[in-house]
């Protein structure tokens, strides 16, 4: 080192000059990250163009130390700040940005820098505060006590590397603490598996080994195949810390050495992969399991120590059990349950009954007579007799199982203990043993008589008269079929057809086209099914083509003057089919499938069971009606009507009720109507809920005497002014 080698004179580099021009250079540049506006970007900070003849290293802690000060004094820019980007700059010290201390950032970014001891690193970060700061590519986050070496400042940070704070230790796997996965532990596979019993006391966390260098299979189908494999009745397994990485499936195991036994002794290290196979004859479909392929696995025993902070199963159930309970509606949502925030590195295998009655006992104990409501849809559940665990929530009155992988109703029977009144099962296997809804519904109520609501639709007393819906693009359909087609169908099946004019637009078009053959064509039935065949349009039967245009009908009145030629008929609502193809603000296009009888003209002849597939296109033709300005006017658009045999599986399944059970008007109001009724009246009258449920009752649900009703009470004024809100 030399001194005096030169007199310093004005206009020469001075560092403290050039520091100031390049942060005053970025102040006017500064980013916007994550939605948040000024962030002041140091990244590589000896790069920048004012430092071509000065080198400024903030590995240097006096170098940093200076840029913090010029930062943090110059008021007028530093207002501005709401982060700081401090990446590649071989930091390694942060005790220089003790000066922001009680500054809360939006975002800080440390990575890539020579970062190394976690106490010092703590001790520096102590009074800073930011909603995430970004650390990887630093030594100290390849650390073995990382990231449980964080915990002092934690509370300083929303997020650490886009991992929320609270859950650092938890989604951050033991695998990843070393590059290598086998550096540690014991190897166990099928050469050496007489060395199980070393590990039988072992609190250690173990791992499975799964080889799939292809990658073939993915993380949920490994573990769907797991659980296949794996004993029911031996202690209950969570696998955790997932990942795959050198073309293996990896996971960790603890506490559950019988079931570890259990795959090398029994499953000798061999995990099978079913297929469904269909085999086709004359008259069925069988199906039938078969094994194609079989993977192979290892054990690594005590591959890494359980440290505190680690995934434990009961407090992670806890947790999840906690997020997802709504006191206001007490309702417990556990659908796709393995989705639930906190349960990213653990599984938590509902299709086990074991463990799905360890959550629910859990759930039981925690809420009590709390929970009004339970969802469990989307979990694989294959059984769900659960109704002595659940007997603790004695305030349980619904419980949603659809979507799960429940066979038969003897799978969830003993849940008619709980005395539920609403019940969810559509999307399970079991459905399919149904030929129509009627069937169904009276299944279901054998086994729960006390249902109300079934596959969220209001269950009548007369049991069955309801259709099912195959396919619905979208749920607020539900409530759209639920009105039109039973209305439709009811009106058409009366005398009063004219009625159905008003749901007709006056462009509506309708066609129809019959293909029907019948048996015996006596002259009665000949003229009985040619008034089918006057109107059809069914092309490949017209022998005079000109017909093709006009049995297109266009208009109100052509329309009606067909339906008014079609004969008497009764459609059957059990074998309704109806698909929903597009529900949106513009259009409904609604397609109804099913039977009918074309009625008998005289107690002579006989009804003729047809069958129909009937298309509707509907459109809103004015919105903002009626008295709360909220109903919209729909009107149909388009019609297509197609006749023809029924098959013989529906010839078999139709009218199973008889025909005044049909015919019968059933007008009872559903509870969701009586809530509906209940909103309206309190808009208009500005009534408490309680009075405007008394005068709906006094006038027996009927809306207009009811306001009849509170008119005269309001003339007479027999309502306090406390019944008003």
């Amino acid at each position: 080192m030399q001194f005096n080698v030169g007199e310093f004179k004005f206009g020469q580099i001075s560092p403290h000059t050039k520091l100031t021009e390049a942060l005053n250079r970025l102040y006017t540049c500064m980013e916007r990250i994550n939605g948040v506006e000024g962030i002041l970007n140091l990244c590589r900070f000896n790069s920048n163009p004012e430092f071509v003849d000065l080198v400024v290293n903030m590995g240097n802690r006096g170098v940093f130390d200076t840029i913090c000060n010029l930062i943090y004094r110059n008021d007028e820019k530093f207002r501005l700040v709401n982060g700081l980007i401090l990446s590649d700059n071989c930091i390694t010290t942060l005790a220089p940005l003790t000066v922001f201390a009680g500054v809360e950032f939006a975002f800080l970014d440390l990575r890539r820098n020579k970062l190394v001891s976690s106490s010092r690193l703590c001790r520096d970060l102590s009074n800073v505060k930011a909603d995430e700061i970004l650390l990887a590519g630093n030594p100290v986050t390849t650390a073995s006590n990382y990231p449980d070496c964080l915990r002092p400042i934690l509370k300083n940070f929303k997020q650490i590397d886009g991992i929320p704070a609270e859950n650092l230790s938890k989604d951050y796997t033991p695998l990843d603490y070393e590059d290598d996965g086998n550096c540690e532990g014991f190897r166990v596979d099928i050469t050496n598996k007489e060395t199980m019993h070393k590990f039988q006391n072992s609190s250690d966390w173990h791992s499975i080994m799964i080889p799939d260098p292809e990658h073939e299979f993915s993380k949920d189908e490994i573990f769907d195949y797991f659980f296949i494999t794996v004993s029911a009745t031996l202690s209950d397994i969570y696998p955790c810390y997932y990942k795959f990485a050198g073309g293996e499936h990896q996971f960790l195991l603890r506490q559950c050495f019988d079931q570890l036994k259990f795959l090398v002794d029994v499953c000798k290290m061999e995990m099978k992969v079913p297929r469904l196979s269909t085999h086709f004859d004359n008259h069925s479909a069988l199906s039938e399991i078969q094994i194609d392929k079989t993977l192979r696995y290892y054990l690594v025993m005590n591959i890494r120590p359980f440290k505190h902070g680690q995934l434990e199963p009961i407090d992670c159930i806890d947790k999840a059990l906690t997020r997802r309970f709504n006191g206001i509606n007490r309702q417990l949502n556990l659908d796709k349950f393995q989705n639930i925030e906190g349960l990213e590195n653990i599984v938590i295998n509902l299709s086990s009954p074991k463990i799905l009655s360890r959550v629910l006992m859990q759930a039981s104990r925690k809420f009590l007579t709390s929970c009004v409501e339970l969802r469990l849809a989307h979990n694989k559940i294959t059984n769900a007799n659960m109704s002595k665990v659940l007997s603790l929530m004695s305030n349980l009155k619904a419980i949603d199982l659809g979507n799960n992988w429940i066979l038969d109703l003897e799978d969830i029977k003993d849940l008619s203990l709980l005395g539920l009144k609403t019940l969810r099962l559509d999307g399970n296997p079991l459905c399919s043993k149904y030929t129509f809804a009627g069937e169904y519904i009276k299944a279901v109520r054998r086994h729960f008589p006390e249902l109300t609501k079934l596959d969220n639709i209001e269950i009548k007393n007369k049991g069955s008269l309801n259709y099912q819906k195959n396919f619905l693009c979208d749920v607020r359909g539900y409530e759209f079929v639920d009105e039109f087609v039973p209305h439709y169908f009811k009106v058409f099946d009366s005398q009063e057809r004219q009625s159905l004019k008003e749901l007709y637009h006056p462009n509506a078009i309708f066609t129809t086209s019959f293909n029907y053959r019948i048996a015996q064509m006596t002259t009665q039935n000949f003229k009985r099914i040619s008034k089918y065949c006057e109107n059809s349009r069914n092309i490949l039967k017209i022998s005079d083509l000109s017909r093709a245009h006009t049995s297109v009908h266009l208009g109100t009145n052509q329309i009606m003057q067909v339906l008014f030629e079609l004969p008497s008929m009764l459609h059957d609502t059990l074998t309704f089919n109806t698909d929903t193809t597009i529900y949106n603000e513009n259009m409904i296009m609604i397609t109804v499938s099913g039977v009918f009888y074309d009625l008998a003209p005289s107690m002579m002849d006989n009804d003729i069971l047809m069958g129909f597939t009937r298309t509707f296109v509907i459109i809103p033709v004015e919105k903002r009606m009626g008295i709360l300005n909220r109903a919209v006017k729909y009107q149909i658009v388009n019609e297509q009507l197609s006749i023809f045999n029924p098959t013989l599986h529906q010839t078999r399944t139709a009218f199973k009720c008889s025909k005044k059970e049909y015919q019968d008007n059933d007008s009872e109001v559903t509870v969701s109507d009586q809530e509906a009724l209940i909103v309206m009246f309190q808009e208009i009258t500005n009534l408490k809920s309680v009075w405007c449920t008394r005068f709906l009752e006094d006038a027996k649900w009927d809306f207009k005497k009811s306001l009849l009703l509170f008119l005269t009470f309001c003339d007479k004024k027999l309502i306090p002014e406390t019944a008003f809100i």
